[in-house]
C-alpha cells in the first residue's frame, strides 16, 4: 500500500511541476510577444466571456486531474 502511495505522490509532484512550467512558459512567451509588438494600446480581455470561462475551468480541471487518481488509490474504487 505504501508503494502505491509513494508512486502516486511522485506522479502528482511531476504533474504539478509540468503544470508550473507550462504556465510559466506561456506567461514568458506572451510577455515577450507583447514586448516585441508595437501596440500603442494594450488589448482588453476583461469583457471576454470565453477568457473568463477558461480562467474558471482551468483550475477545476487541474484539481480534478489530481484528485481522481488520489481517491482511486486511497479508496480502491
Amino acid at each position: 500500500m505504501s508503494d502505491l502511495r509513494q508512486e502516486l505522490r511522485w506522479m502528482l509532484m511531476v504533474f504539478c511541476v509540468i503544470v508550473f512550467f507550462v504556465v510559466f512558459l506561456a506567461m514568458l512567451v506572451s510577455m515577450w510577444r507583447l514586448h516585441k509588438s508595437e501596440l500603442s494600446e494594450l488589448p482588453n480581455f476583461h469583457a471576454s466571456i470565453a477568457v473568463e470561462i477558461c480562467w474558471a475551468l482551468a483550475p477545476c480541471v487541474i484539481v480534478f486531474l489530481m484528485v481522481y487518481p488520489t481517491v482511486k488509490a486511497v479508496f480502491k474504487v
